[in-house]
């Protein structure tokens, strides 16, 4: 497996639960290195899985032996670990198009920044953002938030008003852009909109 545009990751504990995000760096031998700005680590070699955020290929789960060591390169003191990371096997790949976006109709409710809530409808998502329709005057820049549970966690998401792209059914339409989003809800969202390509494929073939 060769990595086309790799600039950062997530690493998974043993548990399987995420451990750290970390940033990448390839060398010209193909040697994959992780780099933590974290200080909660330690030295020690483990097999777990890595999603590898590749701008080309999409979300690259992989199943790997990460060896964690001391940083004692330039970046030490904002990055005080680092580790070698072997590729041992391919799991899956989210969503390859790195803008792809699918159909949904999600009523969910957002709340802004002033506490204040409203209810709207997502009408389509991708890793980057959604479009949101909904009765509420919103504003180009104004962050609002909204909650999803993944696996046994639950967060709290922002997404930042791009633009109003005037009226639609059900209300007026905006849109958003993700901001802050943990990498294993970005990975869960490109996992959700790969799958939901794949299932339009798929009726689209049964047609033929």
């Amino acid at each position: 497996m060769k990595l086309k545009d790799c600039e950062r990751c997530l690493v998974y504990g043993t548990d399987n639960r995420p451990l750290s995000r970390a940033r990448v760096e390839v060398s010209n031998e193909g040697e994959i290195l992780l780099y933590f700005a974290t200080t909660k680590l330690r030295s020690v070699r483990f097999k777990t899985m890595v999603d590898l955020y590749d701008g080309a290929q999409g979300v690259v789960r992989c199943r790997c032996e990460v060896v964690i060591q001391r940083n004692d390169g330039p970046s030490k003191a904002s990055e005080p670990w680092m580790a070698v990371c072997e590729v041992l096997k391919v799991q899956e790949v989210f969503q390859r198009q790195k803008d792809l976006r699918v159909p949904v109709e999600i009523r969910t409710e957002f709340y802004r920044e002033d506490g204040l809530s409203f209810f709207g409808t997502i009408q389509n998502i991708s890793a980057g953002g959604l479009f949101l329709v909904t009765t509420q005057a919103l504003k180009k820049n104004e962050h609002l938030y909204l909650h999803y549970t993944h696996g046994m966690a639950n967060y709290e998401i922002g997404v930042r008003v791009l633009r109003l792209t005037g009226p639609a059914k059900g209300g007026v339409g905006y849109g958003c852009q993700f901001f802050g989003l943990p990498g294993d809800v970005e990975a869960a969202i490109r996992k959700f909109v790969y799958m939901k390509q794949q299932e339009k494929l798929q009726r689209k073939l049964v047609r033929q």
